[in-house]
């Protein structure tokens, strides 16, 4: 698809707010600008049909993904809940791309508006975010992409910078899981799914993932062993088939083990709160362009195509 001219996308967003503006809560679009975003969608999907590779077709999802920027951002700045099947289909792709970012901020539209997925997802859009985020971390598929303003004020899709401040890291990918958490925790999910994020959550804090070695966990700072036991207990509650109690064992001993050697240190430490590893927090609002994070996550090896 050739880029749009200024004058082209401004006539399109303009569209776009008239239908929003049409098509209350709980109907879908209406309008021209939908019906082609629509077509758009369809010749989309298409094209990934034609790729094999999950791989492949994640990295073709985050090339395509800004040629939505437009409809996703006016859909979150002005829509009032009209049932809109390409802002949840690309909420989708999104999180399959490693956009996990944007796909929690349409997350929260689509769940505040109680919106429904399209035909082609039989979950709902909580049990969705719980299972795309869940399964990207748990897996080492977690590659995050974000969306950035370059300097002609054009939304582009970047890799997350890396360096080696892996405790950074961790905390970022706990910080999105938890707030992934914190969006879902009124709607139904089924406890399994449940049990899974609170696991995932509980390994970003340990930097752990299924697919590789166990980290060394005397080198965890307490705060986030203490974390990821919370978490830990809490998806062997959920389900006694989560597959955590030797984790939960490994990290008893390694927060007895931290506890003892901090103790002559004790006056002088800095406690900090389970819910908060290192220095992230969940992010309240949507911001169209946060800063570069830094991750040094596993590679993702990119998520099945929808």
């Amino acid at each position: 698809m050739r880029p749009l001219s200024p004058a082209q996308r401004h006539r399109a967003r303009v569209l776009q707010e008239q239908a929003q503006t049409a098509s209350p809560y709980g109907v879908e679009l209406q309008g021209d600008a939908y019906g082609l975003m629509r077509v758009k969608l369809s010749q989309d999907k298409t094209r990934l049909s034609q790729i094999q590779s999950h791989e492949r077709r994640a990295e073709m999802k985050a090339r395509l993904l800004p040629e939505y920027f437009d409809w996703i951002y006016t859909s979150l700045d002005t829509g009032k809940g009209a049932v809109d099947q390409v802002l949840t289909t690309v909420m989708v792709w999104a999180f399959d791309a490693g956009a996990y970012r944007l796909g929690l901020d349409i997350a929260a539209y689509v769940i505040r508006h109680r919106m429904a997925m399209a035909d082609d997802y039989k979950r709902s859009p909580a049990a969705l975010v719980i299972d795309e985020l869940a399964n990207a971390y748990l897996k080492g598929q977690w590659s995050p992409l974000l969306v950035q303003i370059d300097a002609e004020n054009v939304r582009q899709l970047v890799p997350v910078s890396t360096d080696e401040d892996r405790a950074l890291a961790r905390a970022q990918a706990a910080a999105l899981l938890i707030e992934a958490e914190a969006m879902t925790a009124e709607q139904d999910a089924p406890d399994q799914a449940r049990a899974k994020l609170q696991k995932a959550i509980a390994y970003a804090a340990l930097g752990k993932v299924q697919t590789a070695e166990e980290p060394d966990l005397s080198a965890i700072e307490p705060a986030a062993l203490s974390l990821a036991l919370a978490r830990l207990q809490r998806a062997l509650e959920l389900d006694s088939n989560a597959g955590v109690k030797k984790d939960i064992e490994r990290v008893e001993r390694a927060l007895s083990k931290a506890g003892a050697s901090a103790e002559p240190k004790a006056e002088t430490a800095t406690t900090a709160s389970p819910e908060q590893p290192a220095t992230a927090s969940p992010a309240g609002t949507r911001k169209s362009a946060a800063p570069a994070r830094k991750s040094t996550a596993p590679a993702r090896k990119r998520a099945a195509a929808r």
